[in-house]
């Protein structure tokens, strides 16, 4: 086993190079190579940042792809609930004025008056109300001169299965039934379609 030991030296030695000293890890403690590590330090964490903006913008435009579908979904969702919640509101206000006879079917009966097709005799036709409709449809029947040959051979009778606002028709050739809660909702389930085609 060899030993090194130190010489001392009484000149000075020309042409010797001096290595600087080696901190932990092998890095050399001098100024310049600080700064060159540090350069250098700072580009590699430049371009794990880049690296990271990237990935976050790939997966940004992923998302953004991905938005309209989701977004067309909701507003398809929020749409049917406005669409049932307006259905809602509207078969609340009919109901409300057919349970308060605000809705006069005299239009209805005029109609029938007028159209309806009959069996073997003009008189056979006969038309049922709510009774608390009957009163004033007769009244306004009466006040129409070009529907008082047809008011006068129709027959006018109050039944209670009828509802509010509605009417039947019967002649010996067919019936003919309205009632404003039935017309209420095939408009409701037009509206539906319409809303969901």
């Amino acid at each position: 086993m060899t030993s090194m030991s130190t010489v001392p030296v009484s000149q000075r030695l020309v042409g010797l190079r001096m290595h600087p000293r080696r901190g932990p890890g092998g890095v050399p403690e001098s100024p310049r190579a600080r700064t060159l590590l540090d350069l250098e330090a700072r580009r590699q964490q430049r371009e794990a940042d880049l690296a990271q903006l990237r990935d976050g913008l790939a997966e940004a435009r992923k998302q953004l792809t991905e938005l309209p579908p989701v977004v067309g979904a909701r507003v398809d969702e929020l749409a049917g609930v406005a669409v049932e919640l307006g259905l809602a509101i509207a078969r609340e206000v009919i109901g409300a004025a057919l349970d308060q006879h605000f809705v006069d079917p005299t239009p209805t009966v005029a109609r029938c008056l007028r159209d309806c097709v009959h069996g073997s005799s003009d008189a056979d036709l006969v038309i049922r109300l709510n009774p608390e409709d009957v009163a004033g449809v007769k009244t306004k029947i009466a006040e129409s001169p070009e529907l008082a040959r047809e008011a006068a051979a129709a027959q006018f009778v109050a039944d209670a299965s009828v509802p509010s606002g509605g009417v039947r028709a019967e002649t010996g050739a067919g019936r003919l039934h309205y009632d404003p809660r039935e017309v209420l909702e095939r408009i409701c389930e037009e509206v539906r379609r319409e809303a969901s085609a």
